[in-house]
C-alpha cells in the first residue's frame, strides 16, 4: 500500500469567495489480492475562512487489470464519490487553484468561478484489448450559488478589478439554486491497437489510426427532485501522427450540439477553454486568446478544431545557429464555429524545445467584424516540457 498527502503549497489557496482557504487532500492506495483490484481512497476537507463554509467529500476507486497472458487484456474501473464540495462551472476548466490564487492576489484576476454542491456520483469504465473503451456514469448535484465575500488584493493598483463569481461573459446575474440528475455515456474506439507481449503483461504501442469518441449526456427531470432536462452529444477525433523527416502533427476535431434544452443551466453548457494569462494552457484543448466562458453555449450545433505541426528541426537544422541551439519551429491553427455566430480562428507560429523545456508562440485571433488580436504566450514544449504539457489542468473533484 501507499499513501499521499497534498503538499502545503497546494493546500493553502485564496479566492474572492472564501478568502483564505485550507484545502486538505490525501489518498490511500492498496492492492486487494483476493479481488485482484487496486483500491484508492481519496478524502478531501476544505474550509473557507472568510465565508466560513466547510466542505468534505471522498472518492473511492476500484481499478482492475487482467494480467493473465492467456486471456485478452481487460481493464475496468468503478469510481464512487460523494459529499459536499465546491466546483468550477466548467468541470474541464484549465484554471488551477494555484494560478487563481496568484492571479487574484497580485493582479485582481479572479478568473476561477465556483459554486457549491451536495453531490453523489458513480462511474464505470471498461477498456478492451481491441482499443474499445466504454464509460457510463450518473451524477446528482444540489447546486447552490456563491458570491464574493472579499475584494482584498496585495497590489493597490489592481483594486476594483475583482469580477462577480459567475460567468459574467454570458450571464447578467448568478444562477438560481436547483438540483440536477445527469447520466453520461461515452464510447471510444482506436482501431488497429497494437501491443507488445511481455512474459507477464502486455503494453499498448498505439495504432496508425486516430481515436474516435462519441459522448452523450442526458439531464433527467424529476428524478431526486432534478430541475434539468436536456440532451447533449459530441463526437471527437484526435491523433498524434509521426511524419518522420517532416516532423509530426497533433490534432483534435469535435462536432456536437444540444438536441433538447428545455431546462439547461450554465453548468450543463458546452464549455470551450479560454486563456487570459501570459502562460499557455493545454494546446489541444484551449483557445489561447479567448476569455474563459465567452464561448460557452447550449446551441444546436458547434464544432472545434485544434491543429499543430511540429517541424522537429525540418527547417531550423539548416540554419547553423539554430542547429546548435536545437530549437524547433511549430505552427498551427485553432478553429471554432458555434451556430449562429461568426466563426473564430487562431493561427500561430512559435519556437519550442528552448532549453529543452519552453515554448513561445505568436498568436493571431481572427474573427469577422473584429480587428485581429495579436499576443504572445509562453508554455511548455520540447524534450522535457512536452511532458508537463501532456498533463491535464483539471484538479480534484472539479477544481
Amino acid at each position: 500500500y501507499n499513501w499521499h498527502l497534498e503538499p502545503f503549497i497546494r493546500s493553502v489557496q485564496y479566492t474572492s469567495v472564501e478568502g483564505v482557504v485550507a484545502d486538505i487532500s490525501a489518498s490511500y492506495q492498496k492492492y486487494l489480492t483476493s479481488w485482484k483490484t487496486n483500491l484508492t481512497l481519496a478524502p478531501n476537507l476544505r474550509y473557507g475562512f472568510n465565508n466560513q463554509h466547510f466542505y468534505a467529500w471522498m472518492d473511492v476507486n476500484f481499478k482492475t487489470r487482467d494480467w493473465n497472458i492467456d486471456k485478452k487484456l481487460k481493464r475496468q474501473t468503478w469510481n464512487f464519490a460523494g459529499g459536499k464540495r465546491v466546483s468550477q462551472f466548467n468541470k474541464e476548466s484549465n484554471i488551477s487553484p494555484l494560478n487563481n490564487t496568484i492571479g487574484t492576489l497580485f493582479y485582481g484576476n479572479n478568473y476561477m468561478k465556483i459554486y457549491e454542491n451536495y453531490f453523489g456520483e458513480i462511474n464505470f469504465t471498461k477498456q478492451f484489448e481491441s482499443g474499445v473503451r466504454f464509460t457510463i456514469g450518473g451524477l446528482y448535484e444540489d447546486r447552490r450559488p456563491l458570491e464574493n465575500t472579499t475584494d482584498f488584493v496585495l497590489r493597490t493598483k489592481t483594486e476594483g478589478k475583482i469580477t462577480p463569481n459567475y460567468p459574467f461573459e454570458i450571464l447578467s446575474s448568478n444562477f438560481t439554486p436547483h438540483k440536477a440528475f445527469i447520466v453520461n455515456a461515452s464510447l471510444s474506439i482506436k482501431p488497429g491497437q497494437r501491443y507488445i507481449q511481455f512474459p507477464f503483461n502486455k503494453v499498448a504501442i498505439g495504432s496508425k489510426y486516430p481515436t474516435f469518441t462519441l459522448n452523450y449526456t442526458k439531464g433527467i427531470q424529476d428524478v431526486f427532485g432534478s430541475n434539468v432536462n436536456f440532451d447533449k452529444w459530441n463526437f471527437v477525433v484526435n491523433d498524434d501522427v509521426n511524419l518522420k523527416l517532416a516532423g509530426s502533427i497533433k490534432y483534435k476535431a469535435m462536432i456536437g450540439g444540444f438536441l433538447n434544452t428545455r431546462s439547461a443551466f450554465i453548468q450543463d453548457y458546452q464549455h470551450f477553454n479560454g486563456n487570459k494569462s501570459l502562460l499557455a494552457k493545454e494546446y489541444l484543448n484551449t483557445f489561447q486568446l479567448q476569455s474563459y466562458y465567452a464561448n460557452s453555449t447550449a446551441t444546436s450545433f458547434f464544432s472545434a478544431l485544434f491543429f499543430e505541426h511540429h517541424l522537429n528541426g525540418l527547417l531550423t537544422n539548416k540554419v547553423p545557429l539554430f542547429k546548435k541551439l536545437n530549437w524547433h519551429l511549430v505552427d498551427g491553427a485553432n478553429l471554432l464555429y458555434i451556430v449562429p455566430h461568426t466563426p473564430y480562428a487562431e493561427v500561430f507560429v512559435g519556437m519550442e524545445n528552448i532549453f529543452k523545456v519552453f515554448r513561445i508562440d505568436l498568436i493571431a485571433g481572427l474573427q469577422e467584424g473584429y480587428k485581429p488580436n495579436f499576443n504572445v504566450k509562453i508554455g511548455a514544449g520540447g524534450l522535457i516540457g512536452g511532458r508537463f504539457n501532456s498533463s491535464r489542468f483539471k484538479g480534484r473533484s472539479g477544481l
